[in-house]
């Protein structure tokens, strides 16, 4: 699998792959989450490459096997979303954004400050001021977050894959961001996303941290729509196996795509 061109943007680093021919449709930017980067994206981009629609996935600064900035471990979900801005940016037209987990609450952040088609947000970290949101224990803040073992990840994000499909994928994170989350600390302004937005809950996900009910307040809260796939993980991009999540999460975003005319903020 190809995630196409990668180019440089500033400190992060951005995968292409141009339709075949010209599409009309937005093009769509895939945004991963904490701990992950563009590779995750992989089967997402070719199904969109093969059904002829413009492609990209983000590798946020210091990941995906980019260098970590002297900044890093001080770089929160504010600095991320300047990455997602400048993806936004590159590709020079309203886009649809899809963000998973961490990435599902920098997609909206990006959205107030970019004109976007419309917003995915799989599996989303929830804004900091969206009232019920689940809190979760702090990270330390004098060194990165390790990466999780495959053995540990496996059954947390992705229980329909092998450990070896995992293994050695995940990077060091941010404590800044993770604490952004962990903490509810960033708001998000709900009445400044103006477009459409489609949130995924997964019923296999970590009730931890997406306890029952707390996706479908998030869709309430950006006043989006909710689809939860009963047998998807947290990760439930990956993997050939996905085929029936992905059919379901696009066909009902392209039902709303159709009844909206693109907005920005």
């Amino acid at each position: 699998m190809s995630l196409g061109t990668g180019t440089a943007l500033g400190p992060a680093r951005l995968w292409h792959r141009p339709p075949a021919a010209a599409d009309p449709r937005p093009p769509v930017l895939l945004v991963h989450g904490g701990y992950h980067g563009a590779w995750c994206w992989e089967y997402w981009v070719e199904r969109l490459a093969a059904d002829g629609r413009e492609v990209a996935a983000l590798d946020w600064r210091g990941h995906g096997g980019l260098p970590q900035p002297p900044d890093y471990l001080q770089t929160g979900a504010l600095g991320f979303t300047e990455d997602v801005v400048a993806a936004i940016d590159a590709l020079d037209r309203p886009t649809v954004v899809v963000g998973h987990s961490i990435g599902g609450r920098l997609a909206p952040m990006a959205a107030t400050r970019r004109p976007t088609a419309g917003l995915v947000l799989v599996c989303p970290s929830p804004p900091g001021n969206m009232p019920g949101a689940a809190k979760v224990p702090l990270v330390p803040t004098t060194e990165a977050a390790p990466p999780l073992s495959a053995a540990v990840a496996g059954p947390r994000y992705c229980p329909h894959l092998t450990e070896a499909e995992l293994a050695g994928r995940l990077c060091a994170e941010s404590p800044a961001v993770l604490n952004d989350r962990y903490g509810l600390r960033v708001p998000v302004d709900p009445a400044a996303v103006r477009v459409p937005v489609l949130v995924v809950e997964g019923g296999r996900d970590d009730p931890e941290r997406h306890p029952p009910g707390q996706d479908l307040a998030i869709a309430e809260f950006y006043g989006g729509a909710h689809i939860r796939l009963d047998d998807a993980p947290h990760n439930l991009m990956l993997g050939t196996g996905s085929d029936r999540w992905f059919d379901a999460i696009w066909a009902r975003l392209d039902a709303l795509l159709a009844d909206a005319p693109v907005a920005g903020p």
